[in-house]
């Protein structure tokens, strides 16, 4: 339902992000289930002399915590493909930061002093 929300409320042209970021997300949380899974299993296999009475609710716990952290990541690179990180070709003429101004730097006495001024 938020799915559809979300694709709802887009614009036309805002829907194929939207939908890759969605996608991205589900994946990433299928993901990070999916690693969970294989890190409980490999802590059950660690610990398997140990005789061990853990509750599913817990099982399913660890598994969950996994699967936020990958839909971050999942919507981390959905959001790097889509962002432009190029500088445009058309400022090449371009030297340096600017500040707005186009005054020349002039070579002068400082302004300020360590010496007290005279009242």
């Amino acid at each position: 339902m938020l799915f559809k929300m979300i694709l709802d409320g887009a614009k036309e042209d805002e829907r194929p992000i939207a939908r890759g970021f969605l996608k991205h997300l589900v994946v990433g949380i299928g993901a990070g289930l999916a690693l969970g899974g294989v890190v409980l299993i490999g802590l059950f296999a660690v610990f398997a002399k140990l005789e061990l009475d853990v509750p599913v609710i817990f099982l399913v716990a660890a598994m969950a915590q996994f699967a936020p952290i990958g839909g971050l990541i999942g919507v981390g690179i959905h959001l790097s493909r889509i962002t432009d990180r190029s500088a445009p070709e058309d400022d090449k003429d371009d030297e340096g930061p600017g500040g707005g101004t186009k005054a020349p730097v002039t070579e002068g006495a400082p302004r300020s002093s360590l010496l007290p001024s005279p009242a």
